[in-house]
């Protein structure tokens, strides 16, 4: 399967990092700029489509528009178009190439590039078999799930955006770690010690636990925890994070509104 990637860009390089060990895959890219890597650069977006069985947007929305217009003017029969691109829908995308294109639109994030991406997966011809194969594609890069696209702007805010958030809240605790005075190489590796084990503990034990069985594990009572545990609940630090993601999600559900809205010469 020949990838093509119009844009170069941090998520575009994560699915090429993720793919890049795979038997009977070739890649080449498309972009203002040559970059530092090896594979192929087409200095022509119609030399990118000629090479690509699977063409993936890797750009940003606000550049959409112009990408599509150059597509529609070169031959993409037999081609499959991904897209990643936060806010613009598949009636978006089919509004300049057509209906009978067809069109993948997910929600990755970066972890693709280690195989640990949670995607949502969509597309205008489920029953395809160049779509069930990108499906199966993007389960080699983490979990892939079939997602309704009317989920995807929830989706986004929890997987699109969650690894940052999470970082966010790892940060808190190197902040307040900085009272050991110790190296901050060293905090790192101690915070990634503990998020590890976290999360290994939650990996090797949430098939016969629930998160909440699994904290009260950790909870000795009147002990360090529970007072730390009451603070977070009298204080509904819960639903302060929760109010994270909505706003996420709002902001989703904007450019959806925003950027699905067609040019005049497109309608």
């Amino acid at each position: 399967m020949k990838h093509g990637f119009i844009g170069f860009g941090n998520l575009t390089r994560a699915v090429y990092h993720g793919l890049e060990e795979e038997k009977g895959m070739t890649f080449a890219y498309f972009a203002r700029t040559r970059k530092e890597t090896d594979i192929l650069f087409c200095e022509q977006i119609n030399d990118l489509v000629s090479f690509a069985d699977v063409i993936w947007l890797g750009i940003k929305p606000q550049d959409l528009n112009g990408i599509l217009e150059q597509l529609k003017g070169c031959n993409l029969e037999g081609k499959a178009i991904v897209s990643p691109v936060a806010g613009k829908s598949i009636a978006y995308i089919e509004k300049y190439l057509g209906k009978d294109r067809l069109i993948v639109r997910i929600m990755p994030n970066l972890a693709m590039a280690y195989r640990k991406s949670v995607t949502a997966f969509t597309t205008n011809r489920p029953e395809n078999e160049r779509a069930r194969e990108i499906f199966v594609l993007l389960g080699k890069l983490g979990k892939a799930v079939e997602l309704e696209e009317s989920g995807f702007d929830l989706f986004t805010s929890v997987f699109g955006s969650g690894p940052a958030f999470i970082l966010a809240f790892i940060q808190i605790f190197k902040e307040k770690m900085q009272e050991f005075n110790l190296p901050g190489p060293l905090l790192d590796e101690l915070l990634l010690e503990l998020t590890q084990g976290t999360t290994l503990y939650f990996a090797q034990n949430q098939k016969n636990y629930s998160i909440e069985e699994l904290i009260r594990n950790i909870t000795s009572k009147g002990g360090t925890t529970q007072a730390g545990l009451e603070y977070f609940r009298n204080h509904q630090i819960g639903k302060h994070f929760e109010g994270v993601l909505d706003a996420a999600r709002n902001r989703s559900e904007e450019m959806s509104r925003n950027g699905n809205t067609f040019p005049e010469n497109n309608r």
